[in-house]
C-alpha cells in the first residue's frame, strides 16, 4: 500500500514539474498592433501583469481556472516612445516570471505563449493601460461566477468621442437606450454649425453625428491617395540615383518549420551571410547625395523586423522623429529578400530582429546599429547558409 502511494505521490509531482517549465525553454511568438488589443473570443480570464520579482497578487477569476486546459497565454503590453525598445526584454522577462511563480498552472504541455506589443507613439495611453495585463484562454467555458468578472475587468478601448457617444453602462436595460439616444441627438443641436464642418473635414469623430459617418469616411480616403508613395528626404533640392530593385514575389510560406542535419544545431537570424551583408543592403538600396549627407545626420529610425520560420519578413514597423524619413526606409524594405531564420535546437523558429538605422560617417551612408534579436542567439551559434543547416531538399 505504501509502495502504491509513493508511486502515486510521484506521478503527481512529476506531472506538477511538467506544467511549470522554466522561462528559458519558453517559446514565444511576438506580435504588435498600433491600436488597443481585442481579445479573441470570450473563454479566457484577463490577469494584471507586474514587475519586478516578487510574484503577483493572486485573483478569484485566476484561481477559478487552475485546472483548467489552459490553450494560450498572451501577454499584452505597451510602448508609446522609441525608447521604450531598450527596456522591453528585461521588462517581460520579469511580468513572464512573476506569472509563472504565482500560476504555474498555467504553464502546460500544450500552451503556446504570445507577447503583443500595444506600439503606437501617437496612441491611446489610458486606453492601452487598460488592455494590459495576461489573457490566460481555456478550452471549453469559463466558469459563470468567473465571466461577470473578467467581463468588468479590462474594458474593451472605446474610440476618442464625445460625451455623448460614450459606450452605454452594461448595468442600463435596452429600454432606456433609445431615451439616451434621442438625449445624445438633442444635444448636438445647440453647437454652432461650424464644430460640425471641423468634424466633417477632419473625419475622426465619425461617432458624434451618426447619419453623416459615410460621407466623412469617403472623404479621408483621397487625402491619403493624393500623398506620394515615397517622399525622400531633401527630395527638393536634389534627388538621389536611387535604382529600387523591383518588388519579388515572396515565397510560399512553408507548412512546417524546417529540421536542420543536426538536432542540436542553432543560428541567429541574419541576412545573407551576416552583418556586412546587411551594410551593403542599406548602403546599395538607399544611396545619397552630398546635399542629403550634410542632413542624414538626423535621421534616425528604429526598425523592427518579424522574422517567419520561412525567412520571409512577416511585419515591419518604423518609427522615429521624421515621417518622410520612416516612409522611404519602409519603402526600401520591400525589396529585402528573405532572411536565414533563426535557428533552436535543430528547428526554424519565427524571431524578431530590431536595429538603429541612421547615418555612419565612415561609410558615408545609413548603416544599421544596435542589433537586437529575439530568441537571442548563442555566441556559438554562426550565421551559416540554408544548405549547410538543413542540407539539401
Amino acid at each position: 500500500m505504501k509502495f502504491l502511494l509513493s508511486n502515486i505521490l510521484f506521478i503527481a509531482s512529476f506531472t506538477m514539474v511538467a506544467q511549470a517549465p522554466a522561462f528559458e525553454e519558453l517559446e514565444f511568438e511576438l506580435d504588435s498592433v498600433r491600436n488597443p488589443y481585442k481579445p479573441a473570443g470570450k473563454n479566457y480570464v484577463f490577469v494584471k501583469s507586474r514587475r519586478g520579482t516578487n510574484g503577483m497578487a493572486k485573483s478569484a477569476n485566476a484561481d477559478a481556472i487552475k485546472s483548467a486546459e489552459v490553450s494560450e497565454i498572451v501577454l499584452v503590453y505597451s510602448e508609446l516612445a522609441p525608447s521604450d525598445i531598450a527596456d522591453r526584454d528585461e521588462s517581460n522577462h520579469e511580468r513572464w516570471e512573476n506569472l509563472l511563480s504565482t500560476y504555474p498552472e498555467f504553464f502546460q504541455y500544450s500552451t503556446t505563449y504570445k507577447s503583443v506589443c500595444q506600439c503606437n507613439n501617437n496612441g491611446d495611453s489610458a486606453a492601452f493601460k487598460r488592455m494590459q495585463g495576461f489573457y490566460v484562454y481555456v478550452n471549453g467555458e469559463v466558469p459563470k461566477a468567473v465571466v461577470e468578472e473578467t467581463k468588468a475587468a479590462p474594458a474593451p478601448p472605446v474610440a476618442a468621442t464625445t460625451p455623448a457617444a460614450a459606450t452605454p453602462q452594461p448595468a442600463k436595460t435596452e429600454e432606456k437606450k433609445p431615451a439616451e439616444t434621442k438625449k445624445a441627438a438633442e444635444t448636438p443641436a445647440s453647437k454652432p454649425a461650424k464644430e460640425i464642418a471641423i468634424t466633417d473635414n477632419t473625419s475622426v469623430k465619425t461617432k458624434e453625428s451618426p447619419p453623416a459617418a459615410t460621407p466623412p469616411l469617403v472623404k479621408e480616403t483621397p487625402k491619403e491617395v493624393e500623398t506620394p508613395a515615397a517622399i525622400e528626404p531633401a527630395a527638393a533640392e536634389e534627388e538621389a540615383p536611387v535604382t529600387k530593385t523591383p518588388a519579388k514575389n515572396k515565397p510560399t510560406v512553408a507548412a512546417k518549420a524546417r529540421k536542420a542535419k543536426d538536432a542540436r544545431a542553432c543560428r541567429p537570424a541574419c541576412y545573407g551571410y551576416g552583418d556586412e551583408d546587411l551594410y551593403i543592403f542599406f548602403k546599395e538600396n538607399m544611396p545619397l547625395t552630398k546635399k542629403q549627407k550634410r542632413k542624414a545626420k538626423g535621421w534616425i529610425a528604429q526598425i523592427r523586423l518579424q522574422i517567419h520560420y520561412d525567412g520571409t519578413i512577416k511585419k515591419t514597423m518604423v518609427t522615429g522623429s521624421n515621417a518622410d524619413f520612416n516612409k522611404h526606409v519602409e519603402d526600401v524594405l520591400k525589396a529585402m529578400n528573405p532572411w536565414n531564420t533563426a535557428v533552436k535546437n535543430g528547428t526554424a523558429v519565427k524571431s524578431e530582429v530590431r536595429f538603429t538605422l541612421k547615418y555612419d560617417k565612415d561609410s558615408k551612408s545609413m548603416k544599421p546599429f544596435d542589433m537586437i534579436m529575439n530568441p537571442k542567439p548563442s555566441t556559438k551559434c554562426p550565421c551559416i547558409s540554408d544548405s549547410e543547416m538543413f542540407g539539401s531538399d
